[in-house]
């Protein structure tokens, strides 16, 4: 697998750059019925506050445990998810408040690849018409369907005669470089990746992260990286951003943060992770279950299971602190 060249930390933190994504304290809750009969109703905190900065060409991953609120926020980014609160603004331009039709037509700079190949791809639609649907529909077919359908998949490394063929006749890691040069065909600027490669073999993902920086490299696209597996996140993003219920804890450089991690979330994400030969420690595994977002814990959502914690973390939220490499959400430093 190529290991995409880190950036320097102190340009990648640079305040006077232009970003292409800016999203701003950004919140997506859902109201819930507690039960059937009870005509009572629950706050779903899914996304809690989010903040964060990506640039053109670059990668942020987005990391953390399942229900941490990763899909959600990228969902709510894609006009997916109605927004609660907060702001997201793509090369300068504010999203949450566009019409329907404003928001269609920003679909063609905002792409997603789904987890799921088989389900993103309708069964009924053989693979010229599904990867060039969207250049129809913004009228830009260069030549014949057949000819752009061709470039497209030996872009993206399949054999130009498969155009007619149907989702079911290929294989896993085949459907997901249709999805992906069907999410590349637009040109865009951003593209979503949700847990793109967890549904695929070790093997296979090793390959579809490759064809992911070679598109990267040749057309200049950002990605949210959207994944539970920090291993996989080390191989492609410049950036990560830790998320734990709702919130994200440590945000910062791929190679600092996985090499010097500040926050205890953190360390325990990367101290489990699997190490060839060595027999995993028992005290490097999260302990705990994680809360219910429709009742966080007061104070720092990640006291109940921090093994540093201490008594402020149980009434005060922390605060953003500012490192030299990164920002941590963590009374630890402040």
């Amino acid at each position: 697998m190529r290991k995409k060249t880190a950036p320097n930390p102190a340009d990648a933190w640079d305040p006077a750059r232009e970003f292409l994504l800016e999203v701003l304290d950004l919140r997506t809750w859902f109201e819930t019925k507690k039960g059937l009969l009870s005509g009572k109703s629950q706050r779903i905190r899914a996304v809690d506050g989010v903040s964060f900065c990506l640039e053109q060409n670059q990668t942020l991953g987005l990391v953390g445990e399942s229900g941490c609120g990763k899909t959600t926020l990228g969902r709510t980014l894609l006009g997916l998810e109605a927004a609660s609160a907060g702001d997201v603004r793509f090369r300068g331009r504010p999203l949450l408040h566009l019409s329907r039709k404003q928001m269609d037509q920003m679909r063609r700079h905002l792409q997603v690849v789904f987890q799921d190949p088989v389900s993103s791809l309708n069964p009924r639609m053989n693979v010229m018409d599904i990867i060039t649907e969207g250049l129809e529909r913004f009228g830009m077919l260069e030549g014949t369907k057949q000819e752009h359908a061709r470039r497209l998949l030996a872009e993206v490394g399949l054999d130009k005669a498969m155009i007619y063929r149907f989702p079911h006749e290929f294989s896993g890691g085949q459907r997901q470089r249709i999805n992906i040069a069907r999410a590349v065909s637009l040109r865009p600027d951003l593209v979503i990746c949700d847990e793109a490669v967890s549904a695929l073999d070790v093997s296979i993902q090793a390959q579809v992260i490759n064809l992911l920086l070679n598109l990267q490299e040749t057309h200049h696209l950002s990605y949210l990286f959207i994944s539970h597996d920090l291993g996989v996140v080390s191989n492609i993003a410049d950036q990560v951003a830790v998320m734990y219920l709702g919130r994200i804890v440590e945000i910062g450089a791929t190679a600092q943060i996985i090499g010097e991690p500040c926050h205890p979330y953190t360390q325990m994400l990367i101290a489990a992770l699997p190490v060839a030969g060595q027999k995993r420690a028992e005290s490097a595994q999260v302990k705990g279950e994680t809360p219910s977002p429709a009742d966080p814990p007061p104070g720092c959502h990640f006291h109940p299971r921090c093994p540093k914690a201490i008594a402020v973390c149980r009434d005060t939220a922390p605060d953003q602190i500012r490192l030299r490499d990164r920002t941590v959400c963590c009374h630890l430093y402040a």
